[in-house]
């Protein structure tokens, strides 16, 4: 009896692991930084479109509404930022190469964040709707460029080594980005 119980639980366990079950390290890792990523670039994409029809019709509260959705595109993006930074890669040489490279990018992105938040700032209490949309024209370049840096940041990271690049082929959330 004992014989067969061993033989069983023998066999779960190769089965488990022929399945392929656990995810890797590196799938893990790529799998939250991927997920973040989309998280991010849909909040930003929302942003931008509600400030794209806000402009094409405007109307009261259309600066207000503007300022939020520009607020809240700097807010995804520190969020971003912050889990990036706080998402722990595979503890190989290839993680602390792929970990710098993400750090990087987070350096960028709170460097975006800063000029966003100086350019709404910079638009005066009162301003018509064509000063403030030319106020914050710029601001629209720069996540789009956010978006371009993200997009090389996470193939670069894919190409830092196999066992990376296999984490971001193998993560559900990263099937976008490929």
């Amino acid at each position: 009896m004992r014989r067969f119980a061993a033989v069983v639980a023998l066999s779960v366990v190769v089965a488990f692991v022929v399945a392929g079950c656990g995810a890797s390290a590196e799938e893990k890792w790529a799998g939250s930084v991927c997920s973040d990523v989309a998280d991010w670039k849909s909040q930003v994409q929302k942003a931008s479109d509600d400030v794209s029809s806000q402009l094409q019709s405007p109307q009261a509260g259309t600066l207000a509404a503007i300022n939020a959705d520009v607020r809240s595109a700097v807010s995804a993006t520190e969020q971003l930022a912050t889990n990036l930074k706080a998402t722990k890669p595979p503890d190989t040489e290839a993680g602390k190469q792929a970990k710098q490279e993400i750090n990087a990018l987070s350096a960028q992105m709170a460097t975006t964040v800063a000029k966003a938040k100086q350019t709404v700032s910079s638009v005066p209490q009162g301003a018509s709707l064509t000063e403030t949309a030319r106020a914050l024209a710029p601001l629209a370049s720069s996540l789009s460029s956010l978006a371009i840096a993200a997009s090389s940041t996470l193939a670069s990271v894919k190409s830092t080594a196999s066992e990376i690049k296999k984490g971001f082929e193998n993560a559900g959330s990263c099937k976008q980005f490929q």
